[in-house]
């Protein structure tokens, strides 16, 4: 009679556990392949200052980069084959935003929120402020625009802002005070920059490209120094997020080029 729940259990366990290892394998592949890199000398200031400096503050940041050939980055550029580094941030920009996974996302909420399969803003036009100097929204809403490549002396590309729902927030902020030990961030910035074009032998001319996260939480004084934030797994998939997105971006601008190259 026992043997039924042991069998059962192992059903149950056994896609489990292999759904957690895949994870895992692909997390720990991600995480090799796209190391995270020091705030100081990949990020712009901004990224890093939260909305309301007083009363929040930004716990950590992820930036990610990969190398890929200049040419390819070019060929996205409007026009085609503009070198100036404001083209290039703004090509970069275009393809993160419209690459499969974000398309992906802001389509569903497109779906439901304006009954449109469709990803909204993603920079076709431009990026920068919308009517009556309105932040620009990005993604149906996901995202808006807070400082356009080139837009100040600071500037490290595309800067985009997002915002967590009041009501989910307090409610941790709250459970919090009673002893739970984490809390939900406040919203965040993104950030997608490209360096200064450089030489590598054998691979000629080649840019790197970065996507930045950094997420922002309310100041909490009782918590004193040791303020409370999401949990580390939680924090393992956000940063694996943001890599599968500069790693699909990356494949996208790349698969093209080469794809039109072999076309041509």
């Amino acid at each position: 009679m026992m043997k039924h729940p042991i069998t059962r259990l192992i059903y149950i366990a056994a896609p489990t556990g292999a759904t957690f290892y895949g994870i895992h394998r692909g997390l720990s592949h991600l995480e090799e392949k796209y190391p995270n890199l020091p705030a100081s000398d990949s990020a712009s200031k901004a990224l890093l200052v939260p909305k309301n400096p007083k009363t929040q503050h930004c716990a950590y940041a992820d930036i990610f980069a990969a190398r890929i050939p200049m040419s390819a980055l070019e060929a996205r550029t409007q026009p085609a084959g503009k070198q100036d580094q404001i083209s290039l941030e703004e090509a970069w920009a275009r393809s993160v935003l419209g690459s499969r996974v974000l398309r992906t996302e802001a389509s569903i909420l497109g779906l439901f929120s304006r009954m449109s399969f469709s990803p909204g803003d993603i920079g076709a036009q431009g990026f920068g402020a919308g009517p009556d100097d309105k932040p620009q929204e990005l993604l149906n809403g996901v995202a808006y625009t807070q400082r356009a490549p080139g837009a100040d002396a600071d500037s490290q590309g595309l800067l985009i802002a997002w915002y967590m729902a009041d009501e989910p927030r307090l409610f941790f902020e709250k459970i919090a005070r009673w002893g739970y030990p984490w809390r939900l961030m406040s919203g965040g910035r993104h950030e997608m920059s490209v360096s200064q074009p450089y030489e590598v032998p054998g691979q000629g001319r080649v840019v790197d490209v970065r996507f930045a996260a950094a997420h922002d939480y309310e100041i909490v004084e009782e918590e004193g120094v040791r303020q409370k934030i999401i949990p580390a797994w939680v924090m393992r998939l956000h940063a694996g997020y943001s890599r599968l997105i500069l790693d699909l971006a990356v494949r996208e601008v790349v698969d093209y080029y080469e794809k039109a190259n072999t076309r041509g």
